[in-house]
């Protein structure tokens, strides 16, 4: 039976919170960080930590800042950049404890938590393996997830929002997942998607079924792929063949441009698809090709 601990670490004055498990018996154990989807709580990836344990791996996976049980203002502001500096802290936080072994640490990621971690990656030589799942890497293309008419809604709330804040109001949110309504845009409408995320987050404490106006520039903004020739970890890419939420096209336009070693899985369906039907496999396939990959 693993171990497990809440933890805190302070970066730059906020206080991010999340837990970090032990496989039984093990002694400066390699150690993964996980992270999961836009919106999803660090909660939602503490299930998968036996099968990281079973492997031989400590794992941690936090909130990000202003998200779930970690502090920061304003609530529910996604912005993956800031999230990569963070994650970079958390690392450093990591090489502090002698009950990890920082030197073989690897990145995990789901969605824009893969995304995420190959632009870390990228970035930072610590990360000694990288798995990246279903990543959009591209900002631009995420635009591309709206209706025309829906995205100038949604791209039209983002100057009155800095206009308002600037003044002091709080931060406009909008929706993360739901039905599109008149006057109550929405980021993730999709039916797969829904009933993944009803399944898999909506019932955990620290979930919120919102992001910020603010997000949206956040998102758009992101370019990984313009980083591929910068990853020198080993990586594992893992994609849904037929994805149009993180386009597959870009994701394998990418692969071929990033160095060796990598190796490249996709599963038969769209985005949320393979994570309801391959899940549990895709954790085990991946936890079992970092393990062996962090101790080489």
């Amino acid at each position: 039976m693993h171990r497990e601990e809440d933890v805190e670490f302070v970066v730059d004055g906020v206080t991010l919170r999340g837990r970090l498990f032990l496989p039984p018996a093990a002694e400066r154990p390699p150690v993964v960080i996980l992270q999961g989807g836009l919106g999803g709580p660090a909660e939602s990836n503490w299930p998968m930590a036996p099968a990281f344990a079973a492997a031989g791996l400590a794992c941690l996976s936090y909130d990000h800042r202003s998200t779930g049980y970690s502090d920061g203002e304003p609530r529910q502001e996604f912005d993956p950049w800031q999230q990569c500096r963070d994650l970079r802290d958390v690392i450093t936080h990591l090489t502090l404890r002698d009950d990890v072994d920082a030197t073989r640490l690897g990145l995990w990621g789901v969605s824009i938590g893969g995304a995420n971690s190959m632009f870390t990656a990228a970035m930072d030589r610590r990360v000694r393996a990288v798995v990246s799942i279903i990543p959009p890497v591209s900002g631009w293309s995420a635009r591309q997830l709206q209706p025309e008419a829906t995205l100038a809604e949604l791209e039209a709330l983002i100057p009155i929002d800095r206009r308002n804040r600037l003044r002091g109001e709080p931060a406009a949110t909008i929706r993360l997942h739901g039905t599109p309504e008149p006057g109550r845009p929405v980021m993730f409408s999709d039916h797969e998607g829904l009933e993944f995320v009803e399944k898999m987050i909506h019932g955990l404490p620290s979930f919120r079924n919102e992001i910020t106006v603010s997000t949206l520039d956040r998102l758009f903004e992101m370019e990984v792929h313009a980083y591929a020739h910068r990853i020198a970890a080993p990586l594992l890419m893992v994609l849904a063949s037929e994805d149009t939420v993180a386009p597959v096209e870009e994701a394998r336009e990418m692969f071929t441009r990033i160095p060796e070693p990598k190796e490249l899985i996709e599963y038969s369906g769209q985005h949320y698809e393979i994570l309801s039907r391959y899940f549990a496999e895709i954790v085990d396939r991946t936890s079992r090709w970092l393990a062996t990959t962090l101790d080489e």
